[in-house]
């Protein structure tokens, strides 16, 4: 009972977390590639050798290297509410991928994505002896495969299986010391949710001369959550697990390529949470950016190789009812023969209002991502 009415309070509380990370499933990470953090993370439909995107797996039937990328996002944010505020820095691992070329066979893609984090750290403004630590969240295991179809030049079609997995736990630490003893008795209340389940996407892509095109549209798709309550000398009727229906989402992509190294790019995202949390609005998450890409091999200038990126998006609804606007800058320059870094600054703002006080975070967020491609998975002559 005490874990309930602590976790309740949250929302009323001075943060050491975003809000987005307490509420609901926790704060959702999108799953976009290391040169579209940079690009209002709306890059998914810019052609590229190397790159790929769980949602759009059709797009990486034309790649024509196989690479390896992994994703890193330290982040600072700044947090307040209708009565106080806090800043605290965090970080994580959102994303590591590894796309295969395989010729005319196709394409395949594995990947790990960090879909929700609900990590926080909470302290009682009034009493520093109770304080609550959340850990986790559901992430998901993905195999795709992508087919450019032979017969209808720049059209491919893609499917992606994604295998949710993973747990959160939120725990409540109090101290408590009777004014006759000599030593403080511990208390420590558990509430941990485990996942698993799954769901598949089905994508389009096409391309011809300038012009990248790609839409995608996930299955419906469930989850079997399995909770568990636990505390410090105390004993609970241990609730039974339930399957949830997963959100369900649909896109579209678009990238225009011009003066030979430009591009702008666009998306727009719809996600339904009707069918997980009853009453919830539907999500719309859309975005704009533009990319000047790096020219010309090692030998060269280091600034002629280096790509630049800029863009913006924004989200409105979802299961947290939450508003979001954010702007991107981002840099990607050559690592080694066949590496890469790509650097990509967001800053935004998150206001989420779910019925009680109207909480607001202002982040900065640096996405370091390193990736490394070659020609395995190639035949000999496209090689060369």
């Amino acid at each position: 009972m005490r874990l309930s009415i602590v976790v309740l309070s949250l929302s009323a509380a001075v943060f050491a977390q975003t809000p987005a990370n307490i509420l609901g499933l926790g704060s959702e990470t999108d799953p976009s590639d290391g040169p579209s953090r940079g690009m209002g993370e709306a890059g998914e439909a810019l052609r590229s050798d190397r790159s790929w995107d769980p949602r759009l797996e059709a797009r990486s039937a034309f790649a024509t290297q196989t690479a390896l990328e992994v994703q890193l996002d330290p982040s600072i944010d700044m947090i307040s509410d209708d009565q106080a505020s806090n800043s605290v820095g965090g970080g994580g691992i959102p994303r590591v991928s590894l796309s295969v070329p395989m010729g005319r066979f196709g394409h395949l893609g594995l990947g790990y994505w960090q879909r929700f984090d609900k990590s926080f750290e909470w302290t009682d403004p009034a009493d520093s002896s109770v304080e609550a630590i959340g850990q986790g969240g559901a992430f998901e295991g993905d195999v795709s495969y992508g087919y450019a179809l032979p017969w209808l030049r720049g059209l491919a079609l893609g499917v992606t299986y994604h295998r949710i997995l993973g747990a959160d736990r939120v725990t409540v630490n109090e101290s408590w010391q009777a004014a006759d003893e000599g030593l403080a008795t511990a208390f420590s209340d558990t509430l941990q949710h485990s996942y698993w389940g799954s769901y598949w996407t089905g994508s389009v892509y096409f391309t011809r001369g300038p012009m990248d095109l790609g839409a995608w549209a996930d299955l419906r798709g469930q989850a079997t959550v399995t909770p568990y309550d636990g505390g410090t000398n105390q004993q609970f009727q241990q609730p039974q697990p339930y399957t949830m229906d997963l959100p369900r989402s649909a896109g579209f992509a678009a990238a225009y390529r011009f003066f030979q190294r430009q591009a702008v790019v666009a998306d727009l995202e719809w996600t339904t949470w009707q069918a997980t949390v009853s009453g919830a609005p539907d999500r719309w998450k859309g975005g704009v950016g533009w990319q000047s890409q790096g020219a010309g091999d090692r030998y060269d200038d280091f600034w002629k190789r280096a790509s630049w990126r800029a863009g913006a998006y924004g989200i409105v609804g979802g299961d947290q009812y939450d508003l979001t606007e954010a702007a991107t800058v981002g840099l990607g320059f050559p690592l080694g023969m066949q590496g890469a870094v790509d650097l990509s600054l967001h800053l935004g703002q998150n206001e989420v209002d779910n019925g009680g006080p109207k909480l607001k975070d202002t982040f900065v967020q640096l996405y370091v991502v390193l990736s490394g491609a070659s020609s395995w998975g190639e035949s000999l002559r496209s090689h060369k």
